[in-house]
Parts: structure tokens; C-alpha cells; sequence
């Protein structure tokens, strides 16, 4: 058997294969479908993204892949050369034509469908971690992501997928979404300043044993890897989903910075509920999201005024923290929703408001905006934690603006 790159003169039995197999492959259903796949092949083949092996003059395996997108886009094998290497021949020419110094993605079967068997551990052996589930052509999928030697984002990603592991296990009976929204799904995780934000929806309503076994998981599962900088990020609540729509008292497990409890009520506010909407993934379950309202512009309206009466009342002075320097970048994604009606991340809202020159001290938020980007550079920067205590008169004037767009706003 050997590989070759695919030429219009291997279409038609490259379509001869995919015609055979392509009942486990969602999208190819009708003829429609597979003529649209065919002129989709034609232009791979165009472009060197097409390979295939054959053995002697027939087609046993063909993949496409995009090198502008960095993923691989199908992998098929005929059912007769299965177990014989096939795929693995075409994933190493695959892998040798894609960046490696980027992530690299491709979209499987989920872990409960037996198609996605196989190729799961394929992309399991070349390292691919299990990403969010997703849906193609109305079908549940999940992506896989193999990430650059070294890359944080793996090892986060790793960490989260073990904290889903543990969190379904304990609410197997309850039928359990889950969700990661904020920093970690907007690009802007910063390990030593960010949190992991998580929200897990039921069905039915936790048990007591249930919810005393997720107060104590971060704690216990920090016990078991005290090494891993990651279980104590994890944030959030733990509801059904009823409560959570409805904002009725339930039996409610929260994890917050200050610790973990068992609480009766948990509710979002507007920022939260957009980015849940807009651009959280999910990680477990079923997908509720087309259950929920987007927050109106009143509403993101009231919670910026909110935050900022809390700038007015608590950042009179700073202390000596990281957080210090995130009143700036409160301010600023606060100005961005204002103008925008939009949610951002802070660290992209900051270097927006440097950009548009809306702060009076851009000193002071380029370099919360340094400290953000890199926090673990700074965490034992003893000149970093002094300027921190200086910030209260440069915040203070960063709310003013935030007062005069407020006014705008109304």
C-alpha cells in the first residue's frame, strides 16, 4: 500500500469509497450531499489537501485537510483495510503538511457513539485532547484539539476534562449540562489571575449526598494533585436547570473564591448570561442554550451601573493584588458594553480603550494590561504589588468616564 496525493483521475473511485462508507457520515445522506462532497474533494485535490493510500490501483483510505484552517476535515477507510494501519499513514502525511506550532482540530463522534470508537483513539494516539461537543449537519459531535509542544491550553484542557469526568460521575442520575463560559472560552485564561468559570445544569434537583460530594471535590481532587495549578480556578454554580431560568430557590452547590458551599439560590447576571449565550461551549450533556433569553441592552445597561457604584464604593484605594489592576480592565470592557452593547474580554477591552485613548491615566492601564497578559512574571514582583497600591486615584478617574458613558447611555 502506498500514499499519493489525490488528482482528478482518482475521483471516481475516491467517491466509490465514500459512497460505501457514508452512512457513518452525517451530511452524506442524499445524492445532493454527496455531489456537493465531491466538488468539495475536486478543490482539495486542487490545492495538495487531498491524499489517499491505495493498494495496488484501488482507494483504501482517503483524508482531506486545510492548511489555512489547520484541522483535518474527513478520514475515511474502506471497511475491508480497516485495522491495517491505513489511517495512521494518513494522519502522519496529514500532520506533516499542518502547523504544529498551532492547534491543530479535527470533528469526531462522541464518546457515547460507537462510530466514534475508533476514531477516537486514532486522534488519542497522536495526542488530540477531547475539546467541546459540538453539532455538524445536526449531528452531536466533538471536537479534538492537538495542541504545540508545551502549550498551557493543554494542560488546562486536561484538568477540565477530568473536573467534567468527576462533576457527571456524581450527578449521573440527574442528567447533567455543562458549560464553560469567560476567560477560558474568550482566549483570555491567564493562569495566576483567571478563574475556570463552570455552570452544571440537572434535570432534577441534586441530592443532599450528591451535593455534599461536589462541595468537597475541588478540595479532594486538589489533595489527590496538589501540583496542579488548575482545580483551584474552577468557579461556579450547580442547579436544575428550572431554578436557574425561573431564579427559584433550589438546592444549590456553589464554588467561589472565598470557598464552596451548599446554597438555595445562584443566579447570572447580564454579562454572564451573554457570554453563556454567545460564547460558551458545552462540555457535558445536553444543549439547553436555546432555552435562554439573551439580556437586553437595559439590562446590561443596570449591571454596568451597578459595577460601577461598586468601583465608586470599594476601589477608594487598592491593595496589594492583582485585582487591583483589574478595576482598569473592569472599567474598560464596562465603556466597550456601553458603547457596543456587546461582551468582550477584558484584556481585548483594554488594549481597545488604550487604542481609543478613553483612558486618563493610559499609563496605569498599559500596565495592568502588561500584568494581565503575563501574570505569573509578576507574581513575586515586589514593585508591581507597590504600584498596585497606587492605583485608587487612576481608577477613580477611569470611572469618570465610565459615569459620563453611563449618562450617555441613558
Amino acid at each position: 500500500m502506498q500514499l499519493f496525493y489525490g488528482v482528478p483521475e482518482d475521483i471516481e473511485k475516491w467517491m466509490n469509497l465514500v459512497t460505501q462508507v457514508r452512512w457513518n457520515f452525517p451530511g452524506l445522506e442524499t445524492e445532493k450531499k454527496l455531489n456537493e462532497h465531491r466538488a468539495t474533494v475536486s478543490k482539495f485535490m486542487e490545492k495538495r489537501q487531498a491524499i489517499c493510500v491505495k493498494e495496488e490501483n484501488e482507494i483504501a483510505g482517503v483524508m482531506l485537510f486545510s492548511r489555512g484552517h489547520n484541522i483535518i476535515c474527513c478520514l475515511a477507510v474502506a471497511p475491508e483495510y480497516r485495522r491495517r494501519g491505513l489511517a495512521s499513514i494518513l494522519m502522519d502525511e496529514a500532520l506533516h503538511n499542518l502547523d504544529k506550532t498551532k492547534e491543530i482540530s479535527v470533528s469526531t463522534f462522541r464518546a457515547d457513539d460507537e462510530k466514534g470508537t475508533a476514531p477516537r483513539a486514532l486522534y488519542e494516539k497522536y495526542g488530540f485532547v477531547a475539546d467541546e461537543l459540538i453539532e455538524e449537519f445536526d449531528y452531536p459531535n466533538q471536537k479534538y484539539v492537538l495542541h504545540p509542544v508545551g502549550a498551557e491550553r493543554k494542560d488546562r484542557q486536561l484538568a477540565i476534562n477530568t473536573m467534567v469526568q468527576k462533576i457527571s460521575g456524581i450527578l449521573s442520575n440527574r442528567e447533567p449540562s455543562i458549560y464553560m463560559y469567560g476567560s477560558s472560552v474568550l482566549n483570555d485564561f491567564r493562569l495566576g489571575w483567571s478563574d475556570l468559570d463552570i455552570l452544571v445544569l440537572t434535570s432534577t434537583q441534586i441530592a443532599e449526598e450528591q451535593a455534599k460530594s461536589l462541595v468537597a471535590l475541588r478540595q479532594a481532587m486538589l489533595a489527590d494533585n496538589p501540583s496542579n495549578p488548575y482545580y483551584r480556578s474552577f468557579e461556579g454554580g450547580m442547579l436544575t436547570l428550572d431554578a436557574f431560568l425561573s431564579k427559584k430557590t433550589d438546592r444549590v452547590v456553589y464554588w467561589g473564591t472565598s470557598g464552596e458551599r451548599i446554597t438555595d439560590c445562584y443566579a447570572f447576571d447580564s454579562f454572564s448570561m451573554a457570554e453563556l449565550i454567545e460564547s460558551s461551549v458545552l462540555l457535558y450533556g445536553k444543549d439547553i442554550r436555546k432555552e435562554l433569553k439573551s439580556p437586553t441592552f437595559h439590562e446590561l445597561y443596570a449591571d454596568v451601573k451597578r459595577h460601577y457604584e461598586t468601583i465608586r464604593k470599594y476601589a477608594q484605594s487598592t491593595d496589594r493584588s492583582f485585582y487591583s489592576f483589574g478595576w482598569m480592565l473592569d472599567i474598560a470592557r464596562c465603556i466597550y458594553t456601553l458603547r457596543t452593547g456587546k461582551i468582550i474580554a477584558k484584556t481585548e477591552a483594554a488594549e481597545w480603550a488604550l487604542e481609543n485613548k478613553l483612558c486618563p491615566d493610559p499609563d496605569a492601564l498599559g500596565f495592568a494590561l502588561k500584568v494581565r497578559r503575563s501574570p505569573l512574571e509578576y507574581k513575586d514582583d515586589k514593585q508591581t504589588f507597590d504600584y498596585a497600591e497606587t492605583l485608587a486615584k487612576p481608577i477613580q478617574r477611569f470611572a469618570d468616564v465610565l459615569e459620563k458613558e453611563l449618562k450617555a447611555g441613558k
